[in-house]
């Protein structure tokens, strides 16, 4: 009998560690971008700490993301403020109200006006008759292309408009296929770091009457500069804006699992700056500032935990 009892036991035991892994994804952002850089981090973090877990990398883009994530649980992801709230909401470019829950909030991403110095654009205003990169559909970049277009009275029919990636827009420059793009990233963005190295590359500012025109549309928006020295030859701070970046899940991820992510993540922030320097936002009171937007209840378990939610 004991012996039956000793093997029945070994069996179950076997069981239990042959149980397979709970399988993600991270959606993050095109090849090149911050998003991506930073993805690989998230995703080095929740495999190491969260051995339940097999989780892999996916690139992506804000509109896209937020639309993946909706339609399978077990994918988490990046996407701005403005985007999980109208996916949320069903407002403006959604028709419906998505099934979403934010996970943690972490950096702002910048809008970038990239061109070279060879190009003669010296302002946005240039931009016209002209071959521009606006982004990949569904992304940061070509919401934040319309959004300072717009405000600048330029249209897509007043320019030559191209969907590229941010690494196909530092491309498409270095091959002058294109005068100018915009890139919505953290910063710094890794392959405008590469561009800069053999190229002299210009940001153009935003001016800040522009600013406040796009904040009086847009209120989530946050005036912000481009650091003096971020890339080669950038001697001058830039004038730009910004919003901020949230990790989202489906409200159907179990509590459990969202816990185990946020846990992981928030305790080993430094794995995150070491992937890239926007982790350094990804922080324990980042997340528990008041959100716009619904907290996964496995965020807010382990947020009441740290004293951080009443």
């Amino acid at each position: 009998m004991i012996q039956l009892v000793l093997v029945l036991w070994l069996m179950g035991s076997s069981l239990v560690q042959a149980a397979e892994p709970i399988k993600l994804s991270l959606t993050a952002g095109p090849i090149g971008a911050a998003w991506y850089s930073l993805g690989s981090g998230f995703v080095k973090v929740i495999q190491t700490y969260c051995p339940d877990m097999a989780i892999t990398l996916e690139s992506g883009a804000a509109v896209k993301n937020v639309r993946v994530i909706a339609q399978n649980p077990n994918v988490i992801g990046f996407t701005n403020l403005d985007l999980a709230y109208n996916a949320i909401n069903g407002e403006a470019e959604f028709d419906k109200k998505l099934p979403l829950q934010a996970l943690m909030a972490g950096h702002p991403s910048q809008v970038y006006i990239i061109t070279t110095e060879d190009t003669g654009i010296n302002k946005i205003e240039d931009l016209r008759g002209k071959s521009v990169s606006i982004g990949p559909p569904a992304s940061g970049a070509e919401t934040s292309a319309r959004m300072v277009l717009n405000a600048h009275g330029i249209t897509y029919n007043d320019i030559k408009p191209k969907r590229l990636s941010t690494q196909e827009t530092c491309d498409s420059l270095r091959d002058k296929l294109i005068v100018a793009g915009f890139i919505f990233s953290g910063t710094p963005v890794p392959s405008l770091m590469e561009l800069s190295v053999t190229h002299k590359i210009k940001i153009i500012p935003i001016k800040p009457e522009m600013v406040k025109k796009i904040q009086e549309q847009y209120p989530y928006v946050y005036k912000d500069i481009i650091p003096a020295g971020t890339y080669k030859g950038q001697s001058a701070s830039i004038d730009t804006i910004d919003w901020d970046t949230y990790l989202m899940a489906n409200s159907v991820l179990p509590i459990d699992v969202g816990y185990k992510i946020v846990k992981a993540l928030l305790e080993h922030n430094q794995e995150l700056v070491a992937a890239h320097p926007t982790g350094t936002f990804w922080t324990l009171g980042k997340t528990s500032q008041k959100m716009m937007i619904p907290r996964h209840p496995g965020a807010e378990k382990y947020l009441r935990e740290q004293g951080k939610l009443n």
